[in-house]
């Protein structure tokens, strides 16, 4: 087991774990911090200007920003264009630009674990994210996710001590397996985590069945977008490992 589950994480969350404050900054990621937040999660890309940013889902889903490319953006265009977007009063400045550079969020939180989810598809964010856990000597308490297979595998192989969730082609393998009962004749896994949105499309992807699966050879479940009561509730019956939300207070009042 590598070094960032020694203690079992179990409330990832997203923003400030407050439904009302969303966005990724670093007074947001304090208040998630003061409510308890075992592992911050936030999406991050490479800029132009090769600064590594944690990126809110809202600017994530973007399509504009999204079809020119954050690679094609300094950091300052991106905060220049963030703030002529956004609604008066809702940017600010200093400790809540919006942004922060992953060096600043792993010096302003040194006992905080993280879950980086890395949605560039150049190589370059691998090699430049590496050099920045090396540097901080944050290897332990990173866990990386990517949809991008060849990410995770770079990743895994430049360095075998970090946490690294199966990507999306791994995750869909895991399924099949388990679904045509294959599964217990696969060889060891070599990711450390599924991190999975309850479905994928009419399909029941955290079900308990696979979860037991995945438990019995190590590998902890924690699912995607968990913002409502009666869906926390669900994934508690059936034994998943942790939830990724945005509302930790009503994740903690569903599992006491």
């Amino acid at each position: 087991m590598k070094n960032f589950f020694e203690t079992k994480p179990v409330l990832f969350t997203t923003g400030s774990a407050q439904p009302h404050l969303l966005e990724d900054t670093i007074r947001n990621f304090r208040n998630a911090v003061s409510l308890g937040s075992d592992v911050i999660r936030t999406n991050i890309f490479l800029t132009r200007d090769k600064k590594i940013i944690a990126v809110s889902d809202s600017v994530y889903y973007d399509k504009e920003l999204m079809k020119a490319g954050i690679a094609s953006c300094s950091l300052e265009q991106l905060r220049v264009r963030h703030q002529e977007s956004a609604a008066p009063g809702s940017a600010g400045e200093g400790d809540e630009a919006v942004f922060p550079e992953i060096m600043h969020l792993l010096e302003a939180f040194p006992h905080q674990r993280f879950n980086f989810d890395l949605n560039d598809k150049s190589i370059d964010l691998v090699h430049e994210f590496c050099t920045t856990l090396a540097w901080m000597n944050a290897f332990d308490r990173v866990l990386v996710s990517s949809f991008n297979g060849r990410a995770i595998k770079v990743m895994r192989r430049e360095n075998p001590e970090i946490a690294a969730s199966f990507s999306f082609s791994g995750i869909i393998g895991f399924y099949a397996l388990f679904k045509s009962g294959l599964l217990d004749c696969a060889n060891k896994f070599k990711a450390d985590a599924l991190i999975i949105a309850e479905m994928i499309g009419a399909s029941y992807i955290a079900n308990a069945g696979l979860i037991r699966k995945a438990q019995l050879r190590g590998i902890p479940v924690y699912v995607l977008d968990v913002n409502s009561e009666e869906k926390a509730r669900r994934l508690k019956e059936i034994g998943v490992d942790g939830f990724i939300t945005n509302d930790i207070d009503m994740i903690k009042k569903v599992i006491g």
